[in-house]
């Protein structure tokens, strides 16, 4: 089975794709304010070491689907690349992202897509979309071509379990056993992502949380004050082990 069976066969199909493109990120959906808080975040990280780089800074965003967030870091790099296992994902983000180097594939099968020495790897809303027992294999490939010593992955979890959105995929669950519709519910803590992340050789050295309330109110009239206040309480705080999205800048283990 290939690192992302679960992932890639929901994406073959491009209605899924453009689903994903208009509702999931649609407009006032909730992973497009997830996003909104996010984005600035991961730039200003890149930023802040792009700053502290005397050579040119090399970026590798894995499994990156539409391009989303590729397009939003590109300009703040040298040199950009990207891979994700659905060519119907690549085609959205070849428009998304034309100063990036695009390629379709298995990095576990096809190791050669990937090179060597990457300053800086961004994986976002992948290890859910894949069962666990692939997570560290990916992870363990992306530890071989992280740069040394310096160099820095930035991965996030878009389901903590240790979140208020946990009761909600309680329930879900329950009803996929009785209606099966191949809904992607898998969940993670942050002890559980740390230990995962140290186990692929990875130290976590910050982490941001985005997204206190639950989901379902971002479906109702109050969706204007749930946003406010999941705003309020985004970022490096004493919310973050709380927060449904977690964002994690990890160096290479070993690395001071």
């Amino acid at each position: 089975m290939s690192e992302a069976a679960n992932y890639s066969s929901r994406f073959q199909d491009p209605a899924s794709v453009e689903a994903y493109e208009s509702k999931e990120y649609g407009a006032d959906s909730y992973a497009s304010w997830i996003w909104e808080w996010q984005r600035p975040v991961l730039q200003q990280v890149i930023r802040d070491f792009r700053r502290t780089q005397k050579t040119p800074v090399r970026l590798l965003d894995f499994a990156c689907g539409t391009g989303r967030v590729l397009a939003s870091v590109e300009g703040l790099v040298e040199a950009a690349e990207g891979v994700d296992v659905s060519e119907n994902m690549i085609a959205l983000a070849r428009a998304k992202c034309p100063k990036s180097r695009l390629k379709v594939g298995d990095i576990l099968s096809q190791p050669r897509l990937l090179e060597n020495g990457y300053a800086l790897i961004t994986a976002f809303r992948f290890l859910l979309n894949v069962e666990p027992a692939m997570r560290r294999r990916v992870l363990g490939k992306l530890r071989e071509v992280v740069r040394e010593p310096d160099g820095l992955l930035l991965v996030n979890v878009h389901g903590n379990s240790r979140s208020l959105r946990h009761p909600a995929m309680v329930w879900r669950r329950w009803r996929e056993a009785a209606r099966p519709t191949g809904a992607l519910l898998q969940e993670i803590s942050p002890t559980e992502t740390k230990a995962l992340l140290e186990a692929s050789g990875f130290q976590i050295v910050r982490q941001f949380g985005f997204g206190l309330l639950p989901p379902t109110l971002y479906r109702t009239p109050l969706r204007r004050w749930a946003a406010a206040t999941d705003k309020l309480c985004a970022g490096d705080n004493f919310w973050r082990n709380c927060s449904i999205d977690l964002m994690f800048v990890c160096r290479p283990a070993g690395s001071d």
